[in-house]
């Protein structure tokens, strides 16, 4: 029996993810001398063929030089955002910035200021040291609390007027056990779940996607908040799902008693990386049958 590869149609990065690639490529494109405040998107593979067309990733250092001569003449800013400080901090040294900051996230920013100014205790549903969290917590003076288990929520304030709101990529599960924990411990919450519609989605499209197919390919960046995220729900409903990196990682062994190998990825997965990952399959079922014969 041929086997049957079949990539998610509903897959490819998210809108955030095209536009900070989209603003990068248009820079260097122009012949400027391009760099990226960290990893511009988590996914490392993309983030390699975009340094073959020129882009270097520079850590926060780059703020503390000049912003002439052998200086990058754009610097831009990765899809999760950063602090204001990082802002002003690049503004004072000349830097040209190309703000890549997904506009999902700008507006959990925008919402995270706005409560921090009228006193709020602005609670944040995340991962602590997630880049996004980070750039949020700068919003408020670096006051917010982080809560990514319940153990943190018995830091929170239990009398003090409290906003939440979440980590824009964490699942659905995580934001509503927080948000009833919360609630338990505080008196007066208001909360908006600030999770991206785009990731929202998925979880569903993916649950029917994984279910459809024998077994699951799903790509993404290992160190991708989203992509655990994912790949998560993926094996939540079916057990034969692998999680890759690049096309070189898939195996042979993974396609044994199957007829249908299905391929997905996260929001900052790029359609062409299925693409290269289904062609590699293809080859890997060959040289299985031809050594099988």
């Amino acid at each position: 029996m041929p086997l049957k590869i079949i990539i998610d149609d509903k897959a490819g990065p998210c809108g955030g993810v095209k536009r900070v690639i989209r603003l990068t490529e248009q820079n260097l494109a122009a012949g400027y001398k391009t760099v990226s405040l960290g990893a511009v998107i988590h996914n490392e593979v993309e983030i390699s063929r975009l340094r073959d067309l020129g882009m270097a990733e520079v850590d926060h250092s780059v703020l503390d030089k000049g912003g002439n001569g052998g200086e990058p003449q754009r610097v831009v800013i990765r899809a999760h955002g950063e602090a204001p400080e990082v802002f002003e901090r690049a503004k004072e040294r000349g830097l040209n910035v190309v703000d890549g900051t997904c506009p999902v996230v700008t507006r959990s920013q925008r919402y995270a200021q706005k409560y921090h100014e009228q006193g709020y205790q602005v609670v944040v549903v995340g991962k602590p040291k997630h880049a996004e969290v980070i750039g949020i917590l700068g919003y408020c003076d670096n006051e917010a609390k982080v809560v990514h288990e319940e153990a943190d929520v018995a830091e929170l304030e239990p009398d003090r007027p409290t906003y939440v709101l979440a980590q824009t990529t964490i699942s659905d599960e995580m934001w509503n056990s927080m948000l009833a924990a919360i609630q338990d411990r505080v008196s007066d919450v208001t909360s908006r779940n600030t999770i991206c519609a785009f990731v929202a989605d998925r979880e569903n499209e993916l649950r029917t996607f994984a279910r459809s197919c024998d077994a699951i390919i799903f790509v993404g960046g290992k160190n991708s908040s989203n992509t655990h995220v994912m790949y998560d729900v993926c094996q939540s409903v079916n057990p034969r799902s692998y999680w890759i990196e690049t096309a070189k990682e898939v195996e042979a062994s993974w396609l044994d008693g199957i007829e249908s190998v299905g391929i997905s990825g996260s929001a900052s997965t790029p359609q062409w990386l299925l693409e290269v990952v289904g062609e590699a399959l293809a080859r890997r079922f060959t040289e299985r049958v031809a050594a099988a014969t």
